[in-house]
């Protein structure tokens, strides 16, 4: 169970990346879709692309902003990874499943990521969180936040001890209170029409 003091930990060492992350998203929403948009690259096969070149927009402005610590990695393609001290999180775009938050796949080292041991056992200060985000239907971007405890199958039910719906602004962070659970919480919302599942990355983006 998480306690609500390890849930405020994980709050306040992710508050510095809610405006950050929405504004890196959005630009780079609106850089690819121009870019599209203006090579008429407007079929449904075209979809993973244009999410693919928001990533690399948003990931581009990370790497020139001061995130307070937190640190994007700049190795690997097609990833956005960020760090601060033990902490890491993932970004990743929604599952194109039922299911929100994308599944591990078959590589190792993802599914590890997916498996944070109870909090009893280490604490949360080595967290490995994952920042699931997707475009609501009035076209804003979404970001979610969830430590995820198991590994799962696509189209299967993911669970977390902390799930949060990231607020646009510090400000805003700060001021939410936290409940403590013994349920885990099943990860099951969507925004909107299916997507083609993401090449190379299990559905994860």
């Amino acid at each position: 169970m998480l306690r609500p003091e390890d849930a405020r930990f994980i709050t306040e060492a992710i508050t510095p990346l809610a405006a950050p992350l929405h504004e890196s998203l959005e630009e780079g929403r609106q850089n690819a879709n121009d870019h599209y948009d203006r090579h008429k690259m407007a079929e449904r096969c075209f979809l993973k692309g244009r999410t693919d070149l928001t990533r690399d927009h948003a990931l581009a402005r990370l790497l020139k902003l001061d995130l307070a610590g937190w640190t994007p990695s700049r190795r690997g393609s097609g990833r956005i990874l960020l760090s601060r001290n033990a902490m890491s999180i993932r970004l990743l775009h929604r599952s194109p499943f039922g299911d929100t938050v994308p599944p591990p796949g078959n590589n190792r080292a993802r599914i590890n990521y997916y498996r944070n041991p109870t909090p009893d056992l280490i604490g949360v200060e080595a967290s490995q969180l994952l920042a699931v985000w997707d475009v609501d239907r009035k076209g804003e971007v979404v970001i979610r936040i969830v430590r995820p405890t198991k590994s799962f199958r696509a189209g299967a039910v993911s669970t977390s001890d902390y799930d949060m719906l990231l607020p646009r602004s510090a400000e805003d962070l700060s001021k939410l209170t936290f409940e403590s659970s013994d349920e885990e919480i099943d990860l099951g919302f969507l925004f909107k029409d299916d997507e083609e599942q993401e090449e190379g990355e299990e559905g994860s983006a």
